[in-house]
């Protein structure tokens, strides 16, 4: 046996780091449908954490996400294809759908999935950051809201601000999910673009 170890080889060169955010997803037809059945019966079982696993389960398939472990072992192997795991591909699907549905006039949607992003941002992400097993969706990653909220406060603008968007607790009108939406973008870190800032400041004036 020799005095000195052999040196370990290193790799020439290493892989390269994930894409990210990786790429958005492309919409399939008939996904703006089912993005509002899936949200829709979300928004309808608030309050009962046992349908509120179900419909998020749901979302997570319709998504993309992960849906089991065998799935997340694949996607670990594939990171550095796709650029993520799986966990935010609901999210930027819902990102896309909120896009679509605003050029195509679809504000019911728009209006619908604003109210699901705005509740995971403010009520349900605290229950997940907290290691509470509540359901195979996890919390919005910020690229994905930064997307889905200046869509939503220009959007909704254009509908009757004391329309209720129903759910499983009573729901919201227009005008108060605005306000919310505004006061987010009013406190993220970084600031959000100039002019979706002024839109907010015209809701919420400091």
């Amino acid at each position: 046996m020799g005095i000195f170890r052999r040196r370990r080889q290193v790799p020439e060169q290493l892989p390269e780091l994930p894409p990210y955010p990786p790429p958005p997803p492309t919409l399939a037809p008939g996904d703006l449908a089912v993005a509002q059945q899936v949200v829709r019966a979300f928004l309808a079982s608030l309050g009962d954490d046992d349908r509120m696993s179900t419909a998020a389960a749901a979302v997570v398939q319709a998504g993309g996400g992960v849906t089991g472990i065998e799935e997340l072992v694949r996607n670990v192997h594939r990171i550095y294809e796709t650029g993520d795991l799986g966990f935010d591909r609901p999210w930027r699907w819902l990102a896309v759908v909120t896009a679509e549905a605003r050029q195509l006039g679809d504000l019911v949607l728009v209006a619908d999935i604003a109210h699901f992003v705005h509740l995971w941002d403010i009520r349900l992400r605290s229950r997940s950051a907290s290691g509470e097993a509540m359901m195979l969706l996890q919390s919005p990653p910020p690229d994905a809201v930064r997307e889905i909220y200046p869509i939503a406060l220009a959007a909704l603008a254009e509908v009757d601000p004391d329309h209720v968007i129903a759910d499983g607790t009573g729901g919201i009108t227009v005008a108060a999910l605005r306000t919310g939406i505004a006061h987010r973008i009013l406190d993220a870190d970084p600031p959000y673009p100039a002019e979706v800032s002024t839109e907010a400041l015209r809701i919420v004036p400091t």
